[in-house]
C-alpha cells in the first residue's frame, strides 16, 4: 500500500475498526482519491487545451486585426505621403509665387529709390540754383542798400555842413544886429542923458541964482 492508504488503514485500526474492513475502507478512499485526480488532471488538461484554443483563438483574431490594421495603417500612410506630397508641391509654389512677388517688389522698390535719387537730385540742384540765385540778389541788394546808405550819408553830411553854415551865418547876423542895438541903446543913453541934462540946465541956474 502507498504511504496514504497505510495511513488512513492505520487511522481506521486505531479507531478499532476490523483489519478486513479498514483495509477495504483505505483502499476504497485511495481508489476515489486517485479518480479525484485523475478527474482533476483531466480537468486540467482540458482547462489548459481550451486555453490553449482560447489563446490561439485570440492570436489569430490579434494577427487578422493586425493584418487589418497593417493594411489600413499602410493605406493610411501612402494618403499621408500623397497629402505631404501635394502639400510639398503647393508650398514649393508657394514658395516660387513668394519669390517671384518678392523679387517684383525688389524690383519696384529699386526702381521707385531710383525715381526718388533723381527727384531729389533735381530738388538738390533747385535748391542750389535758388540759394545761388537768392545769394545774387542778397548781395545787389547789399550793394545797393550801401550805395543807398553812402548817399544817404553824404546827405546828412551836406545838410549838417549846411546847417552848420546857417548856424555860423546866423550867429555871425545875430552879433552883428546885437552890436548895432548896442550902439543904438548907447547913442539913445547918450541923448537922453543930454536931454535930461538940457532940461536940469535951467533948474539948475535958478537954484544957482537962489544960492548967490
Amino acid at each position: 500500500m502507498t504511504t496514504m492508504i497505510s495511513e488512513v488503514y492505520s487511522a481506521f485500526k486505531t479507531a478499532g475498526v476490523p483489519e478486513q474492513e479498514a483495509q477495504q475502507a483505505a483502499e476504497a478512499m485511495s481508489a476515489e482519491n486517485l479518480a479525484t485526480r485523475n478527474a482533476l488532471a483531466a480537468d486540467k488538461r482540458d482547462l489548459s487545451n481550451d486555453i490553449a484554443g482560447a489563446e490561439q483563438r485570440l492570436s489569430d483574431k490579434i494577427t487578422n486585426v493586425e493584418q487589418k490594421l497593417s493594411g489600413e495603417i499602410a493605406e493610411v500612410r501612402q494618403k499621408v505621403v500623397a497629402v505631404e506630397q501635394k502639400l510639398s508641391d503647393k508650398i514649393a509654389a508657394v514658395r516660387q509665387e513668394a519669390a517671384a512677388v518678392e523679387q517684383k517688389l525688389t524690383d519696384k522698390i529699386a526702381a521707385v529709390r531710383q525715381e526718388v535719387a533723381a527727384v531729389e537730385q533735381k530738388l538738390t540742384d533747385k535748391i542750389a540754383a535758388v540759394e545761388q540765385k537768392l545769394s545774387d540778389k542778397v548781395a545787389a541788394v547789399r550793394q545797393e542798400v550801401a550805395a543807398v546808405e553812402q548817399k544817404l550819408s553824404d546827405k546828412i553830411a551836406a545838410v549838417k555842413q549846411e546847417l552848420t553854415d546857417k548856424i555860423s551865418d546866423s550867429r555871425q547876423q545875430l552879433s552883428a544886429e546885437i552890436s548895432e542895438v548896442r550902439r543904438i541903446m548907447s547913442v539913445i543913453r547918450w541923448m537922453l542923458g543930454f536931454m535930461l541934462f538940457a532940461m536940469a540946465l535951467p533948474i539948475l541956474r535958478e537954484i544957482i541964482v537962489a544960492w548967490s
